[in-house]
């Protein structure tokens, strides 16, 4: 049997971490990053991933969001479990639409 996007709660987080607040765009709404990307990762995903680049900035996002994209599809990124599939699907539109900040 094969886990669901979503479907594990993290083992690493704090109780006192508080989950971010995330904005799925409505249809029709253009993906940026500041509204919609940025507030998918924690700040345990951007500690984990920190000796690579820092996922709470727009240029290092926009430089390695095809590897986030291929990450996120495998199921291997975050590092405590996949995404609902919503969350990867805004990360794709967001890549396919031309990354706006």
């Amino acid at each position: 049997m094969t886990a669901r996007r979503g479907s594990r709660v993290s083992a690493l987080r704090s109780e006192d971490e508080e989950a971010p607040v995330v904005t799925l765009p409505k249809p029709g709404e253009t993906v940026t990053f500041a509204a919609h990307i940025k507030p998918l990762f924690r700040s345990l995903d951007r500690q984990s991933m920190s000796f690579a680049f820092d996922l709470w900035k727009y240029a290092d996002v926009n430089q390695h969001a095809e590897a986030i994209l291929d990450r996120l599809d495998a199921g291997t990124m975050p590092c405590d479990g996949p995404w609902f599939d919503e969350q990867a699907e805004t990360v794709r539109a967001w890549v396919e639409s031309g990354k706006a900040e």
